[in-house]
């Protein structure tokens, strides 16, 4: 829910503000902007960097994601009914924009920069909603870093195959280690006495 914020500004600071070239918009339109320019150049504020932007796209996300799911609904394993052609194409149109990396002779991984990112915003999720599926999350993650990496310009088909192929490859460990996690976390809470000492008699 949006949230209004009133800002008294001396006359020396109004007219700093007027007189940034780099921010655009006016008044508080430029005030906001000046904040948006703020969290991005703080290393510290990355992550909320990105919750900025997966609030504002959230429809297109949630859009994507339907698309994913509805072909794990044709079948449990999509890529197994891929061909060679699609996967070729794909990891090509993947490197270009740095998501993929070559490491050898037709072998491919996620590059640093987006496996990093990716663990990041897999974090972020599953800790913003305790309820989410975490497969669900790392989807919305790796959805999220292709609109990302490829400035929006991916066709709907290619962040739907790219987002399947990357976490069936990749990615889905770290959601089963999430996973795993949490069930062992329920079981402690389940059976506390289990983490009693044990008494050893002399």
């Amino acid at each position: 829910m949006p949230k209004e914020l009133i800002v008294n500004l001396n006359d020396l600071e109004y007219e700093i503000l007027k007189k940034l070239k780099v921010v655009e918009g006016e008044d508080g339109e430029k005030l906001r902007n000046l904040f948006r320019l703020y969290v991005s150049t703080i290393p510290e504020l990355k992550s909320s960097e990105y919750a900025l932007k997966r609030v504002e796209k959230k429809e297109k996300i949630d859009e994507h994601l339907k698309n994913v799911w509805a072909e794990y609904e044709l079948t449990d394993s999509p890529t197994e009914h891929w061909n060679e052609e699609k996967i070729n194409q794909l990891i090509s149109q993947l490197s270009e924009i740095n998501v993929m990396l070559k490491v050898g002779e037709k072998q491919f991984i996620p590059s640093n920069k987006f496996r990093s990112i990716f663990k990041m915003l897999l974090h972020d999720i599953t800790t913003e909603s305790r309820d989410i599926d975490v497969y669900s999350a790392a989807c919305i993650a790796t959805i999220q870093l292709l609109m990302e990496f490829g400035v929006e310009t991916l066709s709907n088909e290619t962040v739907r195959d790219g987002t399947i192929f990357i976490n069936e490859g990749w990615m889905f460990v770290y959601s089963t280690a999430i996973k795993n996690a949490r069930e062992f976390m329920k079981t402690k809470k389940l059976f506390p006495e289990a983490e009693m000492p044990v008494q050893i008699g002399t």
